[in-house]
């Protein structure tokens, strides 16, 4: 599950809250009521389930207005222009099929403020608009699939109405929102996953995040975990008000989030929790001097292990003291790996290593970590060999994506 975005580009706030063990007793989703759910097209989707589970052959990265395609060496198979891309990363763009096989481009569609607030396509060297979307708060999209939701909001007087989307790229131009929210409190909705079957999306993870703040953030501060269910119009919630949501696994089995126990929103542990069985833990956070909390979280293909995010200190203090770790934990609950921000910046060839966080894995032993520079853009993908943990370069650019076989 993804960072950022609307469009927020920032680093985020942090909770603090106790370490805690769950019991073990199966998650009972709260029914919501959907406000607009299309229930003919949800309901003429076929039952069989046709999600790839296939391990990513290739990242992308964004630089300078292109994308980069690398492959697990660090080999780059292919770089495609992005006119107009508005600070790209895995919320903005999404990737719209499998790796081609006939030395084609990878069709790319990512969001351009400077374009008319549009989501724009290119492909093969073609540029076209998708749909213009005022007020657009990100997106999210299925691995190597022409299917994504997303986000966009307005006011109303006080209040914030948020919309969420989902379709495929042919049924998008025309799609009115499967779920609508009025919101008094600033908090608009934002998709973090789709499922999909036969090629169509058939269900939204989705949470909550504030509008148009700003400030020392460095953790999204989303609120909430619900999902709808595209096929029946059931929209349940899975977590409260008091959780961030960080991370789904890839079948949708264990949900990583932080809990607001603490004073400082946000400065919260790592927990994770298993759907159908209720089986939770939690990872006690680091000794730190301005404990900030944890975030950016990443299951491993096969479940193995989680990685995240923990911070420390400030970065808009007059005298910057921010730093940050990438952790690695088995889904026991034990710490089987720590990267402070230091260890990235021999292998990294920055300057200077501002902050590092998990993005994905390419399989269970190899995770990726992006580390940023003292300019928010300038970033380089590292991998980390988890048995034994050696980090290597691999690519330059703001991580954006995955490409699938």
């Amino acid at each position: 599950m993804k960072k950022t975005h609307g469009l927020y580009l920032s680093t985020i706030l942090f909770f603090s809250f106790a370490c805690s063990f769950f019991s073990s007793i199966p998650i009972e989703p709260v029914p919501i009521t959907p406000e607009a759910i299309p229930q003919e097209e949800a309901q003429s989707l076929p039952a069989e389930d046709v999600v790839s589970s296939k391990l990513p052959i290739a990242v992308t990265t964004e630089k300078d207005g292109t994308l980069f395609v690398f492959d697990r060496e660090g080999y780059t198979l292919q770089q495609i222009n992005i006119p107009g891309v508005s600070y790209a990363d895995e919320y903005n763009l999404h990737i719209l099929s499998v790796f081609p096989h006939d030395n084609t481009g990878l069709p790319i569609l990512y969001y351009s403020f400077e374009q008319n607030n549009s989501l724009l396509m290119t492909h093969n060297g073609q540029t076209s608009t998708l749909l213009s979307v005022p007020e657009f708060s990100g997106m999210v999209g299925a691995d190597g699939k022409a299917v994504l939701a997303y986000t966009r909001v307005e006011y109303a007087e006080e209040n914030l109405i948020s919309h969420l989307y989902a379709g495929t790229i042919s049924s998008l131009p025309t799609a009115a929102p499967v779920y609508t929210e009025n919101n008094a409190e600033g908090w608009g909705l934002v998709a973090l996953a789709v499922d999909v079957e036969a090629e169509k999306p058939v269900g939204i993870w989705y949470s909550k995040r504030p509008w148009g703040i700003g400030g020392d953030i460095v953790f999204d501060p989303r609120r909430t975990l619900s999902y709808i269910d595209l096929r029946t119009g059931t929209n349940s919630q899975y977590l409260g008000a008091d959780a961030n949501p960080s991370a789904i696994s890839a079948e949708g089995e264990w949900l990583a989030y932080t809990n607001d126990e603490g004073a400082v929103a946000g400065a919260g542990t790592m927990a994770i929790r298993n759907i159908q069985t209720g089986e939770g833990l939690s990872y006690p956070l680091q000794n730190a001097v301005d404990q900030r909390g944890a975030g950016e979280a990443s299951f491993s293909p096969n479940n193995e292990y989680l990685a995240w995010m923990e911070g420390s200190g400030f970065q808009m203090a007059e005298t910057p003291n921010f730093h940050s770790v990438v952790r690695v934990g088995n889904l026991n609950g034990n710490i089987i790996a720590e990267f402070a921000d230091t260890a990235f910046l021999a292998a990294s060839g920055l300057g200077k290593v501002a902050r590092v966080e998990p993005v994905g894995w390419f399989d269970d032993n190899t995770l990726i970590v992006m580390a940023r520079g003292e300019a928010w853009n300038d970033a380089v993908l590292l991998l980390i060999d988890i048995p034994t943990q050696n980090i290597s370069y691999l690519a330059q650019g703001v991580f954006t994506g995955f490409v699938y076989p």
